[in-house]
């Protein structure tokens, strides 16, 4: 869990302050496994697994989540026991050693808001490293299908759509996308909803409208879910905060403008990011 030079050097002014985003983290929480901060978990991809020594189910599972934590331990991404019941250090130690988990471990261990009500356990959850909730349930199959989507989407480009599947509209799947221009493209969805409005309307227009409006309304949620991923690259990436920037400028115009008086600086920054990383690269020659 060591961190490198590199993101020491680039993310210790940006790391301080947090909000607190996990409850749990006291040290008379911890049972075992590697000891957890805050500032560590930002930007991380992370799964809870709730659990109880109680449990049986729970119990059977500790093996399939370790295994887990293997697969992906050397990822942007950590797996976290949550032992849900009352509190028993010794049968907690005595499932730790017999499974050999080696994750950490916590009591009561969770998101301090938004955590997903449940009423049984075993149960999963996955937060993205933007800190929203991606999947809880409790099949684990499920829950790894989710990690590895999160984890892919921390390098991919923001996307406007969500999780919107396009059926009707699959010919501006190229076209709705961030760095676009999509003025022309909104106006023809609100002109089918409209067209689905008339009593005449056919059930092909209706069902076009109805993707439509789930186009527009995912459309309209990542206007907020662009900027979350801005914010979070300019404190990890600037030269991808600065490619994000200009290209929500150019989809979202208007909201955009906001984002003018911002480029010098995050474009210094950017330089300075690729100036230190160029370095590194050098040292370790």
């Amino acid at each position: 869990m060591n961190k490198s030079f590199l993101a020491a050097a680039l993310c210790a002014s940006c790391i301080t302050g947090l909000a607190e985003t996990w409850r749990g983290l006291d040290e008379s929480n911890h049972y075992s496994g590697p000891k957890l901060t805050e500032n560590y978990l930002e930007g991380k991809v992370v799964l809870v697994d709730c659990w109880g020594v109680n449990c049986p189910p729970c119990r059977a599972l500790l093996p399939r989540i370790e295994q887990i934590w293997q697969s992906f331990k050397h990822k942007p991404f950590v797996l976290v026991g949550s032992h849900c019941q009352a509190r028993s250090v010794d049968r907690v130690a005595e499932l730790v050693k017999e499974n050999k988990l080696s994750y950490p471990m916590y009591q009561n261990f969770g998101l301090a808001q938004g955590e997903p009500s449940f009423n049984a356990i075993p149960f999963l959850y996955v937060v993205n490293h933007r800190g929203k909730v991606v999947f809880f349930g409790r099949d684990e199959r499920a829950a790894t299908e989710a990690v590895v989507n999160a984890l892919a989407a921390i390098d991919a480009p923001p996307s406007i759509l969500g999780d919107v599947v396009l059926a009707k509209y699959k010919a501006l799947e190229k076209q709705l996308v961030l760095g676009k221009n999509i003025k022309n493209h909104l106006k023809k969805l609100e002109a089918d909803i409209k067209k689905a409005e008339s009593k005449s309307a056919s059930p092909m227009a209706k069902a076009m409208a109805e993707e439509a409006k789930e186009i527009l309304d995912a459309i309209k949620s990542a206007k907020t879910d662009v900027k979350d991923e801005i914010e979070y690259l300019k404190k990890k990436n600037p030269p991808k905060a600065l490619a994000a920037i200009k290209a929500y400028m150019v989809t979202f115009p208007e909201e955009g403008a906001e984002y003018k008086e911002q480029i010098p600086e995050v474009t210094a920054a950017a330089k300075e990011f690729a100036a230190a990383q160029k370095a590194h690269k050098a040292a370790k020659k």
